[in-house]
């Protein structure tokens, strides 16, 4: 019997959120085993906000579904603000970069649930060197074919996403050179990569049960993909993201998803032969905003121009406008470096990772 891919409709244009986050010791900035306390120190109606991760210093922020980014938004500061208190007393900060920047001395300890037993089973020492965090959004859609389009786009855009999020050029107090190192770590395992594109929602439903079919996934969430169209709650995933640690920026970058998605709808999607959106995301990866960018065969762009005239077009079509967005906001974003620029830039004024850790905090 087929996996249930029926498509399960969302209010369009929904946000959901889901933040991962790395608990660390506040002195010594490696890994704190405090989860449970940690949620035990949260009000009763903001507990069902945080959920467990395969680390036992590690946390995950998920928001219901909302009608646009503000309830999300407003959610995290209110969580953050839960929190300032009990990190000082518990002796910990909240940290939101892609990796685990500084050496420990013992590895994080992990929640071993039946599932991650199936995974060590399959990826053995590929999960032991595995400490990576990253931010996942949800946009709602209300039928597969609109969906599908944004999920085309999503994929074309992909490296731009990344560019704007990559946090973790330094892994295990090492400065790999490379602007998302997270992507790297995560792209060791199958199924973890830019996705392929699909004609129709049918190319879909055939891809994903002849995995089923061939006993390589038990479900839709075994389907790793960057970008991953999620029918059982009528979303497209986007989970290019390394996790960063400032709200603002997550906000814009939830706008971005959602106005790509509304373009999507009334004018389809970019095409691209696959080999070049790997380049470009090999690209986005290494260099993030500074990265080039490949519009076509012989259409080399610097990724950030390319940005750029994306939000210039998502503004003369009047699709900012209609969601009611201002393009300065992502314009402003465009001129800043990206978050792993920065991080490197401050690495090498400071002399100190602690010290860029410490940044990172958001209690």
């Amino acid at each position: 019997m087929p996996l249930n891919t029926e498509w399960n409709p969302s209010e369009a244009l929904t946000v959901g959120v889901e933040w991962e986050l790395q608990i660390l010791d506040r002195e010594s900035l490696t890994p704190k085993n405090l989860f449970e306390d940690i949620l035990n120190d949260l009000p009763e109606d903001l507990k069902p906000y945080i959920h467990k991760e395969i680390y036992k210093s590690m946390l995950e922020i998920v928001t219901p579904p909302a009608a646009d980014e503000e309830e999300p938004i407003k959610a995290l500061y209110r969580i953050f603000d839960h929190l300032k208190v009990s990190a000082l007393r518990r002796g910990y900060h909240l940290v939101g970069l892609g990796t685990l920047f500084l050496e420990s001395e013992r590895p994080p300890e992990k929640n071993i649930t039946p599932r991650y037993k199936r995974f060590i089973e399959e990826f053995g020492e590929l999960l032991d060197d595995f400490y990576i965090y990253g931010i996942h959004i949800h946009i709602g859609f209300p039928n597969p074919e609109w969906a599908l389009k944004a999920y085309n786009n999503l994929i074309y855009y992909a490296p731009i996403l990344l560019a704007l999020s990559a946090s973790s050029p330094f892994y295990r107090g090492r400065h790999t050179g490379i602007h998302s190192f997270r992507t790297v770590i995560f792209e060791r395992l199958p199924r973890a990569e830019l996705p392929p594109r699909f004609e129709t929602y049918r190319d879909y439903e055939r891809h994903i049960n002849e995995l089923y079919g061939a006993g390589i996934i038990d479900t839709i969430k075994d389907v790793w993909y960057h970008i991953r169209l999620r029918p059982d709650f009528g979303t497209v995933e986007v989970r290019v993201f390394d996790s960063i640690f400032d709200v603002e920026r997550i906000k814009v970058l939830i706008k971005l998803l959602r106005a790509i998605s509304k373009f999507s709808n009334i004018y389809g999607y970019r095409e691209l032969p696959h080999y070049l959106i790997k380049q470009n995301w090999w690209y986005a990866k290494r260099y993030s905003l500074d990265a080039d960018f490949f519009a076509g065969t012989f259409n080399r762009k610097a990724l950030k121009h390319v940005a750029f005239d994306l939000i210039f077009e998502l503004d003369e079509l009047g699709i900012l406008k209609r969601l009611g967005y201002n393009r300065g906001e992502f314009l402003n974003l465009l001129r800043k470096p990206s978050p792993a620029r920065d991080i490197e830039a401050k690495a090498k004024a400071w002399k100190s990772l602690k010290k860029v850790v410490k940044m990172a905090a958001l209690v």
